[in-house]
């Protein structure tokens, strides 16, 4: 099928490195440097250069579980997303997980490629997922064809590196209460649908990867959830979404 792009939604900014046992990472670790590129291209590369680019290409399939790209491969390829949802995220050293960003149908996987070879990172599909790969080469080609394009691109580009430098500073400074509302609010901004008077997060994400996300253990994970739950700030629907409440959840991070 050809890739028909949706509106890119909000900034997740849901990155960091999930070390059960370690002391909070210093923002100038390699994971962190990782997660501020992959969220500044990631936003660079959506809406009316996603639109160019992809005119007339047909869309991969990949199933839940699915790798689009895995750490050590060397082609330069970017992936773009037509329907469903995608984490971003590498290995560490000592086996844990990482999980960078998720993504959805309208924005961009596999932009490290443009700046490390082999690849250091890695894409999984969370539910069924239809995405367009497009080689690193033909990226610059359009570039260059295009020169008010990339004066929008070079600006979106500064804005997007503001942007990550902040999800660094939340991940060196804020405590894991702050780290787990910041993330329900951003999954909420950038997969959230209205239900009710509450936000539903329409993908299905296990406490081990919103544990991933916030960098702390699952068991601090779960206990944070429950706390929340208790106060009505969140829900789960029957099956197993989140249903938050975006402006609970915002006073309770800024009084706490």
């Amino acid at each position: 099928m050809q890739c028909a792009v949706q509106a890119p939604g909000a900034a997740s900014g849901v990155a960091m490195p999930a070390n059960a046992n370690a002391p909070k990472p210093a923002p100038d670790s390699q994971q962190d440097r990782q997660c501020v590129l992959s969220s500044a291209l990631s936003a660079i590369f959506r809406g009316r250069f996603c639109r160019i680019l992809l005119q007339n290409r047909n869309a991969q399939k990949y199933e839940k579980g699915e790798t689009l790209y895995d750490i050590g491969r060397n082609e330069a390829s970017f992936f773009f997303i037509c329907s469903g949802v995608v984490k971003v995220g590498t290995i560490t050293e000592t086996g844990e997980e990482v999980i960078f960003d998720v993504r959805k149908a309208g924005e961009v996987v596999g932009e490290l490629s443009a700046s490390a070879a082999p690849r250091t990172d890695r894409a999984v599909a969370l539910e069924f997922t239809e995405a367009v790969p497009v080689s690193y080469e033909e990226i610059l080609e359009t570039i260059q064809k295009n020169q008010p394009l990339l004066r929008d691109l070079i600006q979106l580009f500064c804005d997007s590196l503001l942007n990550a430098h902040e999800q660094v500073t939340s991940l060196a400074f804020r405590d894991t209460m702050h780290r787990l509302t910041k993330t329900l609010l951003d999954l909420a901004g950038q997969l959230g649908r209205p239900n009710g008077n509450r936000v539903e997060i329409t993908a299905h994400l296990t406490q081990e990867e919103l544990a991933q996300m916030v960098a702390a253990r699952r068991e601090r994970v779960s206990l944070g959830l429950g706390l929340l739950r208790r106060y009505g700030m969140i829900e789960y629907t029957p099956h197993g979404h989140l249903l938050v409440d975006p402006a609970a959840l915002r006073d309770y991070s800024a009084k706490s």
